[in-house]
């Protein structure tokens, strides 16, 4: 089987099959087409695949059992291929929103979006970890600072500095809220 640098410990879904499978679990049956004009509408705010990686990822969930699919026939057209999420393959979407990737904004990103298939506290443990992780780089972001001699070259690399500490700031405050809210229900 092949291994990729998304591909988390708990399952062996990608961050595209994870996100292929939730939208077949959240939109029921359709088809590559269906699914490429599906994340152009919503998704792809915080995921957005290649044409080709897509229609690459159906027929692999299908082998592997995580999706069924039909073939449907169209009077003057091409069969279509229409795609459904498994017993297994939700089994695995649930095991793949579950865990919770430290460092990996993407990841969380893709997570959030989808977090109406994962129970509250999952969802609040990915915000706790984004907010740790944001927590972090402004550590590292603010032991930079007192460096920067805002002379010569370090003039032109403190804006991005101070770009750099003030979004990490604002992530950090933006997710502790989120995570607020969630446990307020």
């Amino acid at each position: 089987m092949r291994t990729s640098p998304t591909r988390t410990k708990a399952t062996t879904l990608t961050s595209t099959e994870g996100a292929v499978l939730a939208l077949l679990a959240i939109e029921g049956e359709r088809s590559g087409y269906d699914l490429l004009k599906l994340v152009s509408t919503a998704i792809a705010h915080v995921w957005s695949p290649a044409k080709t990686q897509l229609y690459a990822v159906l027929p692999r969930l299908e082998r592997d059992g995580f999706a069924t699919a039909r073939s449907v026939t169209q009077a003057n057209k091409p069969d279509k291929r229409l795609y459904k999420v498994s017993a297994s393959g939700r089994r695995a979407l649930r095991e793949w929103l579950a865990e919770v990737v430290p460092g990996d904004a993407e990841l969380f990103y893709l997570k959030a979006f989808l977090g109406g298939l994962m129970d509250r506290d999952t969802l609040i443990a990915h915000y706790e970890q984004f907010a740790r992780d944001q927590q972090a780089r402004l550590d590292e972001l603010r032991a930079i600072e007192p460096t920067n001699t805002r002379r010569g070259h370090d003039y032109f690399f403190y804006f991005l500095l101070r770009y750099g500490i003030e979004r990490a700031e604002q992530s950090v405050r933006w997710a502790e809220e989120c995570a607020r809210e969630l446990r307020r229900g």
